[in-house]
């Protein structure tokens, strides 16, 4: 006990809030990998994994999207929603707004955005567009931004939006398929 006088009441502290853990199941190889390199930022493994578990909780959703990290982690979120494995599907304004929530779009063979869907409506209801093959929408809105929400696509792409939907649809169709 006498080791504990030279330290301040922080350190004290802080030594009270820490907790020793086992995981199991952690790839051997990733786990290397990843202690190398938290050891030649001369840090230990206990403070790297705190760090990336508050970076975590600060992004939580990007990372558990139907979850809550407030409360039970494990209560599902119910202003969202997950649309998967469709061959193709065309998303108007109308289709998002009677959704009333956050949709994540994933394994989607052809995804296209109307062209009344915009920047602000995109950006309240689409959470995200994983894994899907193809994916447009209308030139005004900026790619950037799609882009932000994109992970794992295959071709994503604009078209004009002062075309009628006919021709819309056609071309979507037609750049589609030339692949």
């Amino acid at each position: 006990m006498s080791e504990f006088k030279e330290w301040s009441n922080q350190e004290i502290n802080d030594l009270t809030k820490m907790k020793n853990v086992t995981i199991r199941g952690i790839d051997s190889e990733i786990y290397d990998e990843f202690s190398s390199s938290i050891k030649s930022l001369k840090m230990n493994i206990g403070e790297a994994i705190t760090q990336m578990m508050q970076d975590v909780l600060k992004d939580f959703d990007d990372t558990f999207p139907n979850l809550s990290a407030k409360g039970s982690l494990g209560k599902l979120k119910k202003d969202r929603l997950s649309i998967s494995a469709l061959d193709k599907i065309r998303i108007s304004r109308r289709d998002l707004e009677e959704a009333g929530a956050e949709i994540r779009f994933t394994h989607v063979g052809k995804l296209i955005f109307e062209p009344d869907v915009d920047l602000a409506t995109f950006n309240k209801y689409v959470r995200g567009i994983t894994h899907c093959e193809y994916v447009r929408i209308p030139a005004f809105l900026p790619k950037l931004i799609l882009l932000s929400k994109t992970q794992y696509c295959g071709r994503v792409e604009t078209y004009q939006a002062d075309k009628s939907l006919d021709e819309t649809t056609e071309s979507f169709q037609d750049s589609y398929e030339e692949e």
